[in-house]
């Protein structure tokens, strides 16, 4: 084992065991800490075992939701390219397994272990991969380290770096370049994540621009969309607007241009979707102390509501489909970073973000310059923007056009990555 691995190892082992109590504290009370804890500590469900051991499987890892959203086109094009391969999922988080469940439910998935020798080493026995698809910047020593060791072929795609992770790299700079050296191919999404990965020592020759796979629309089950709006239609308003992975911390914000987009335009309905599921009572109880009435997605009732809570999960992007106008959450508080800006522009709608979207710089910027979609700054600027598009039929259509376009001329990044793999 090289050295580098080893001394992760230990310092790895030794942070576990400083947070393991708190780990099981947390599970008690939390249930993204409680579900897949035993699967996170490297005992592997023996139905996902049953799935993938004796197949010749193509893994690919995702940290949670959108990253799952980013590869499920990907996974479509790897059956067709590698017919007789079984494809498997791991995720980090429960939004990942969640997603999984709902539009892949045959599919061979469970959580990544933590990235502990003795943890992870099960996990790549028992899938023996020919391929190890890693989506965007989930960069685990041990995992890299076993899965070479398998002889697999290692693949990054949609590679991206935030300025946040350069710096952390430099501080474990020989563990990262042992990472990077272990790695057969980079598929980054812009020159400037190219550039990035050689200034921090990786071979010019494993690294390849393939493009954003977001741009990538993605397909629409017509069923879903369906039960989705026959389901809330009896209870909208005539103008619907969707907030969508909406975090607490942005709840005041939201509320307030809530109240200001109603002073102008009184008859519509917001579909709220919070990103993370243990967040909507609080949601629910900031909303009622407004004074504003609320439902949720899985009992809509049937009068019409100021506030729809989406607590389902999968629906997001069928619920952009009944909005005139949609707001991107996780950029209006700092330290989030922004969610996939995109997803209301596949469907030809205007996005609104905030000024913390740093996690999508080049999308935003792209956003911005088609005028598919605003940056606004606080609950004040929110509101005018939102009321602008509520109230003016002209600019929607002109920006559903534009978004058509758009996605057009940045579209081909899938087939690029795939024919890397």
């Amino acid at each position: 084992m090289p050295i580098q691995i080893i001394i992760y190892n230990v310092f790895s082992a030794l942070i576990v065991l400083i947070i393991f109590p708190f780990l099981l504290i947390s599970a008690v009370f939390f249930e993204k800490y409680r579900s897949g804890l035993l699967n996170r500590l490297g005992l592997i469900p023996f139905a996902f075992k049953r799935k993938v051991e004796g197949f010749e499987n193509i893994w690919i890892h995702a940290a949670s939701a959108g990253e799952i959203k980013c590869v499920l086109s990907l996974a479509e094009e790897l059956k067709k390219k590698y017919p007789s391969a079984n494809i498997v999922f791991t995720t980090t988080g429960i939004n990942g397994q969640r997603m999984l469940k709902k539009v892949l439910k045959d599919t061979p998935a469970c959580y990544l272990p933590l990235d502990l020798y003795f943890f992870i080493k099960p996990l790549v026995n028992i899938i023996k991969p020919k391929i190890l698809i890693i989506a965007e910047t989930e960069y685990w020593p041990n995992l890299f380290y076993l899965v070479k060791k398998k002889g697999a072929k290692i693949v990054v795609v949609n590679g991206r770096f935030s300025a946040k992770a350069v710096r952390r790299y430099r501080y474990v700079n020989p563990i990262i370049n042992k990472v990077f050296a272990l790695t057969d191919v980079f598929s980054m999404r812009s020159q400037e994540d190219y550039e990035t990965l050689l200034a921090l020592g990786v071979d010019r020759k494993k690294i390849y621009i393939s493009g954003d796979l977001k741009y990538e629309k993605p397909l629409i089950d017509e069923g879903k969309k369906k039960t989705l709006e026959t389901a809330l239609r009896p209870v909208l308003r005539e103008k619907v607007m969707v907030f969508g992975s909406v975090h607490y911390k942005e709840a005041g914000d939201i509320l307030g241009a809530f109240k200001l987009i109603k002073t102008e335009t009184p008859d519509f309905t917001l579909i709220l979707a919070p990103r993370f599921m243990e967040e909507i009572p609080a949601f629910v109880d900031f909303i009622e102390a407004e004074g504003f009435s609320c439902i949720k997605r899985s009992s809509p009732g049937k009068e019409k509501v100021d506030i729809i809570i989406l607590d389902t999960f999968g629906e997001l992007s069928y619920a952009y489909g009944l909005c005139l106008a949609a707001f991107v959450g996780g950029s209006l508080a700092d330290k989030i970073g922004g969610h996939n800006l995109l997803e209301p522009v596949y469907l030809g709608k205007p996005v609104l973000f905030g000024p913390y979207a740093f996690n999508f710089k080049e999308m935003e910027e792209e956003i911005k310059i088609n005028l598919v979609g605003f940056l606004v700054k606080d609950a004040e600027s929110l509101a005018e923007r939102m009321n602008d598009l509520l109230n003016n039929p002209g600019m929607l259509l002109n920006i559903e056009k534009a978004a058509a376009v758009l996605l057009e001329k940045r579209k081909g990044s899938l087939l690029k990555t795939v024919e890397l793999i």
